[in-house]
């Protein structure tokens, strides 16, 4: 038997790149289908107002058009459920019933035989609203007298937590207190694709191609609110160009596209454009952190308490937009030994797009005040920024380590990542100093952030529903070629190779004999989807506990035909050999042949069939928090230390990165390229969030960045050179020892750059960098109004 070399751990390139960048993806926009029909969505221009009238009649009219509905049409659809007992309940409808909240806010669609036709026909109908105040700040609804959002409210508040511990205060009353006040403003994902919808309803069966990254949850939701029984739903997800949490929230238009198709009885399609998307995504971030840390006068931090406090938008998306903030909350003692923690919650309701997911989920939050505050720490006590890091970081004998809130970080490479990233910056930075220290407008810095990130995390925290499961189908077919179904679907990460190479480790089969089957209700087994940096993990342990099975019983067939014992039966590179006897082999084909075809030479008793389904539920995650409010919420940990190196211009503020380094632990990395470029993207997506990235609003709640005029994402002129190093400290509990990597380079820009500016501009003692973007109006406010003398 010649044995193959493992794909665990090599650099190989991703299957799905040749299709992909050879133009041969089929994203949802792509689906065409007989008789097809688009749908074009009439939007509030308002961001507060109760619906007066709605007149189709001019729309119903016109040429092309099929029909023009509204929320008075829609009588049996059901409203989104409520499963989150903590927060207050809001009835949330497909389209816009009695009240709009935020500008871009469903109230009317139209359906015609051209999406030119349909966009024409919306542009016709006649909204009367009564309008009124629009709320567009946190500060403002959390005025006595300010207008409720939901006339049931006794005011603006979501959801509103507090917590309290003795000790707290008991490291508060003998240790230095050290506050800090951070903003992260309101931004989003903004995916290369944006969400669209194509249904068909025959023969009693509804079809849905949607963009997600849950199709299982889609099928669920659906079934919640349309008049169809989940057995008669399909969900598929095709490609999907980018979802970085956008695409994890069920939306209003997933509703009200299949309705429209099960009425018109023909096919409807709704391709979102990028305005819509800016409007009507989900936004994200927009937190203020108020944050005390108890001190000591070595520098090391005994306790955290304050709030954390969310701009939530309108508050009407399904999962509700607050979860984040919990998450901040579960993430702010970072990979420091903090031991005590005291800090609140509050999601409050304001007449902006409502809040969603967004990659990182709350951490990046969590790591620029925490990050920020031991800047500010080191500062008052007169400590290196680094010392006071090695005076917290958690050291390999402290783990596993239970942190105040209740996550248990299991393993990690805290101080070594750190130790990396202190050496290599400082040898970075005296390149840069030499290279650019003569140049009299431009200042260089460096700056320095730690984190720990919880991934394959649990939805019932996010929900009130499901938990983190998810599920694998192993199918082997007559010529050995082996399909393997997960509940899990990728939106771009690479997911089709990472499960390549698992599955060839496990089945001892070749990458060729393998295909990976995603995004098809209709064609996997029930799971939760991707997100959370939970992928990698929860289908390959439900591929192990399939594998297995599937093994086991190919072992004893392959016995069987060798004329050998089970237990000494080996399996590698798609052939089974009896050990110590390399001469002697049959392959899969030949086990499977034998399994559905041949069955007459099967091994006595063992039925026919080469197939096996799993499920899998990550282990030492608690759904719900103990009576004291703590639970782990995910079933790994994984860290990171980045830094960022910076110039300031002087003249006009002007920061721009000139080089990120990365120190990252995701376990067992099973494909470097991959995590390579997860990395990278999400540190381009970071810096984004950083310096440039703002969704921007009026008085009137009107939004000022509906197109990428206004919006500003970087290029690639923006995306400086990156050293990306791993760390491998294996999670002791999940699979191959992976943890994950989708959202790991997201969360260190923000508080590097933060740092990093202020040591460029030392000498000028600029306030504290507290709040993002870190735009170059703040920096040359900051430099104008030190009034430093420039030389």
């Amino acid at each position: 038997m010649t044995s193959r070399p493992s794909f665990l751990g090599a650099a190989v390139s991703r299957i799905e790149d040749d299709r992909l960048l050879t133009g041969r993806g089929c994203y949802v926009a792509d689906i065409a289908l007989p008789g097809m029909l688009d749908a074009a969505f009439v939007r509030s221009p308002i961001a507060h107002g109760r619906i007066a009238s709605i007149d189709t009649s001019t729309a119903e009219k016109m040429e092309g058009v099929l029909a023009a509905r509204t929320a008075e049409d829609m009588t049996d659809v059901r409203p989104f459920p409520d499963f989150y007992e903590a927060a207050r309940p809001i009835e949330l409808f497909a389209l816009a019933r009695h009240k709009v909240r935020h500008v871009g806010a469903p109230v009317a669609v139209v359906v015609a035989n051209s999406r030119y036709r349909a966009e024409d026909a919306a542009e016709t109908i006649s909204v009367e609203f009564d309008p009124l105040p629009a709320v567009t700040s946190v500060q403002q609804a959390l005025e006595p007298a300010a207008p409720k959002l939901f006339d049931k409210w006794s005011d603006n508040k979501l959801i509103s937590v507090s917590t309290s511990e003795a000790e707290v205060d008991t490291e508060f009353n003998r240790c230095r207190t050290i506050s800090g006040h951070y903003k992260i403003q309101r931004h989003s994902g903004v995916p290369m694709e944006t969400r669209g919808v194509v249904a068909e309803y025959r023969d009693g069966r509804l079809t849905v191609w949607t963009s997600t990254q849950f199709p299982h949850i889609a099928r669920t939701m659906l079934s919640y609110t349309l008049p169809i029984d989940e057995a008669d739903i399909r969900v598929v997800v095709p490609d999907v160009g980018g979802g970085f949490g956008v695409k994890a929230e069920f939306y209003r238009e997933e509703v009200v596209v299949p309705w429209l198709a099960m009425n018109l009885g023909c096919p409807v399609r709704w391709i979102e454009d990028r305005h819509e998307h800016l409007i009507s995504a989900c936004h994200a971030r927009d937190v203020v952190i108020d944050i005390e840390a108890a001190v000591q006068e070595d520098g090391r931090f005994m306790a955290l308490r304050g709030t954390v406090v969310q701009d939530l938008g309108s508050g009407e998306m399904f999962p509700g937009g607050f979860p984040p903030s919990f998450c901040t909350v579960a993430h702010l003692t970072g990979p420091y030994r903090i031991p005590h923690q005291a800090v609140g919650v509050e999601g409050v309701v304001t007449n902006k797009t409502p809040s969603g997911a967004y990659r990182g989920f709350g951490i990046g939050e969590a790591a620029f005040a925490t990050e920020r505050l031991m800047d500010k720490a080191a500062a008052e006590l007169g400590l290196d920024r680094n010392e006071i890091r090695r005076r917290n970081l958690l050291e390999e004998s402290d783990l596993p380590y239970t942190t105040p809130s209740g996550s248990v970080i299991d393993s990690g490479s805290h101080r070594e990542a750190f130790e990396h990233i202190v050496n290599t910056t400082s040898e970075r930075l005296a390149y840069w100093k030499k290279l650019l220290g003569s140049d009299p407008q431009l200042r260089v810095g460096s700056g320095i952030a730690n984190y720990v990130e919880g991934v394959t995390p649990s939805y019932f925290p996010t929900t009130g529903h499901w938990s983190a499961h998810d599920a694998c189908s192993i199918t082997v077919a007559p010529n050995g070629t082996i399909t393997i179904a997960v509940g899990v679907s990728t939106s771009g990460q690479g997911l089709e190779s990472m499960l390549t190479a698992i599955a060839a480790e496990e089945l001892g089969a070749r990458p060729e004999q393998i295909r990976i089957m995603m995004g098809d209700t209709d064609r996997t087994p029930y799971g939760l989807g991707s997100w959370g940096s939970r992928s990698t993990n929860v289908a390959s342990g439900a591929l192990h506990k399939a594998a297995t099975q599937v093994v086991d019983k190919a072992k004893l067939i392959a016995a069987h035909l060798l004329e050998a014992s089970p237990a000494d039966v080996e399996v590698d590179n798609g052939e089974f050999a009896v050990r110590g006897s390399p001469g002697s082999t049959v392959s899969w084909h030949q086990v499977a042949t034998t399994a559905y075809i041949r069955s007459v030479d099967m091994p006595p008793g063992i039925d026919p069939g080469l197939d096996a389904v799993a499920s899998y539920d990550p282990p030492g995650i608690a759904h719900e928090p103990d009576e004291h409010g703590r639970f782990n919420g995910s079933a790994t940990y994984t860290n990171a230390s980045h830094a960022a190196i910076v110039t300031v211009d002087v003249g006009t503020g002007k920061v721009e990165v000139v080089e990120y380094l990365v120190a990252h632990d995701c376990g067992t990395v099973i494909n470097p390229l991959i995590v390579k470029g997860q990395i990278e993207g999400g540190v381009a997506q970071g810096i984004g969030g950083a310096l440039y990235e703002s969704f921007h609003y009026d008085e009137l709640g009107n939004p000022l960045a509906a197109s990428f005029l206004d919006y500003h994402i970087p290029t690639a002129v923006e995306i400086p050179r990156m050293r990306i190093e791993h760390f491998e400290s294996p999670a002791p509990e999940m699979p191959w020892g992976a943890k994950g990597a989708g959202e790991a380079g997201i969360i260190g820009p923000a508080p590097a750059i933060a740092a990093a500016v202020e040591n460029a501009l030392v000498a000028m003692d600029i306030p504290e960098i507290s709040q993002t973007p870190i735009s170059a109006p703040l920096i040359s406010g900051m430099i104008r109004n030190v009034g430093t003398e420039l030389g």
